[in-house]
């Protein structure tokens, strides 16, 4: 059904139920957009053929048909189109299928329970994600071997420093340590540079990775041993790539590092992932052993990304358990990813393993994670990754809002009975 006004704007509405069509059509004519619909999957590909939409209401069932199989067309369709899903279905299928969409790279606005408000829908258009832009820098081209081999053979590549708090009491207890390789722009200032998700595969490719593992370290070692004359209590983790894990050699060459820079091993804490054990888990368990043994503590990164979590937890001498940012990002916005957050603390805490929490941004998400006794929090909430240079004065200056740190703060309060908050019944349920 197409609108005779003139409009800069196109929507497509896919649903097998043509009361819905009509009232998508007639809510959203009123804000500019031309608009198509379709009753199944074949008509709404035809339509994605021919034009390219702003916009696009998918009903989630359409008969006896799924309607997230569109989902790969549009993606490979033409333009960017906002996406609103309708339902009936129940909240897990629903929040599955926004998780898949999002995952595809779809610009996903929400969800809107049928029959579909007007009022919501209009809300779902004008507050939807903004298309995303890549801003052109040198990650678009990647370094060559030999560039990030001069990188390292002059120091270019170096630690920032993320710091790590206690959310029992506010102190800061630890840093991790993270690879950067600024560069020089034309007016003299260093940029951003290449990431790291750009030039650790690139050195792991080309047997840099245990030069580049072994930089970091010893320069974060360095640093470590400056800063715990003021702050004790105050480590430094650092991550070990499966390559460099799979060195024998690798535990005596931590405790001489740590001899040279005069840092004890309880300063360090070596992270590692899930996957770096499975290409050759009894050697992995050797070495993380020796560590262990040496008095370095190990940290699991990124739990809960993996295939085989509790049986890696199992078998190796693990001191930390790190939750990873796409769960914490979640906390009050999914009541599945939340549950899983409290059942990771507790399971964490009856294995004797201290929890930390990355990608902590606001206060009401360290506070949760506070009340079912997560112990360490990492994140923006309490500052970004620094040099050193920067942060040996924000150690002796940072002082958290007393109001985040309760008098019952320091125990262990079981975890809570509910969610942090309901999520939203009606519509709309924001991706």
């Amino acid at each position: 059904m197409n609108q005779p006004l003139l409009a800069d704007k196109r929507l497509l509405v896919v649903d097998d139920e043509r009361v819905q069509r009509m009232l998508v059509t007639r809510t959203v004519a009123p804000m500019g957009y031309t608009v198509d619909d379709a009753a199944n999957l074949a008509e709404a590909a035809a339509h994605l053929m021919q034009h390219s939409y702003d916009a696009v209401v998918l009903d989630l069932s359409l008969g006896e048909t799924e309607g997230i199989s569109l989902l790969r067309a549009l993606r490979e369709g033409k333009g960017d189109p906002i996406l609103i899903f309708l339902s009936r279905l129940d909240e897990r299928v629903i929040t599955a299928s926004l998780r898949l969409a999002s995952g595809m790279g779809l610009r996903v606005a929400g969800m809107l329970r049928k029959p579909a408000s007007p009022v919501a829908l209009r809300a779902l258009l004008r507050d939807a994600p903004a298309r995303q832009t890549k801003a052109a820098g040198p990650d678009e081209c990647p370094p060559s071997v030999a560039e990030l081999t001069d990188a390292l053979r002059h120091g270019m590549i170096v630690p920032h420093f993320q710091p790590q708090v206690s959310l029992r009491d506010g102190r800061v207890v630890g840093v991790e340590a993270l690879a950067r390789w600024p560069r020089q722009l034309a007016d003299g200032r260093m940029g951003a540079g290449f990431p790291p998700e750009v030039f650790v595969p690139i050195a792991e490719q080309s047997n840099l990775i245990i030069p580049l593992t072994f930089q970091i370290m010893r320069a974060s070692l360095e640093a470590c041993g400056r800063w715990r004359v003021r702050h004790p209590d105050c480590r430094v983790s650092v991550n070990l790539s499966p390559l460099v894990l799979a060195d024998p050699g690798l535990p005596d060459e931590i405790e001489r590092m740590l001899l040279e820079t005069g840092v004890g091993p309880g300063a360090l804490i070596a992270e590692i992932t899930e996957s770096t054990v499975i290409g050759n888990p009894l050697l992995a368990a050797e070495v993380l052993t020796r560590l262990r043994i040496k008095g370095i503590e190990i940290s699991m990164d990124d739990f809960g990304t993996g295939h085989s979590s509790l049986l890696t937890l199992l078998r190796l001498p693990f001191t930390e358990l790190k939750i990873d940012r796409s769960f914490i990002s979640l906390c009050e916005s999914d009541s599945e990813a939340w549950k899983i957050v409290r059942a990771t603390t507790s399971m964490a805490r009856e294995l004797g393993l201290r929890v930390v929490a990355e990608g902590i941004e606001t206060e009401s998400v360290a506070n949760l994670l506070r009340q079912i006794g997560c112990e360490v929090g990492q994140g923006w909430h309490f500052a970004r990754a620094k040099v050193e240079a920067d942060l040996i004065p924000w150690l002796s200056e940072f002082s958290p809002p007393l109001s985040e740190f309760a008098p019952s703060s320091p125990g262990l309060p079981p975890p809570l009975p509910g969610v942090p908050r309901p999520l939203p019944g009606s519509p709309p349920v924001r991706a």
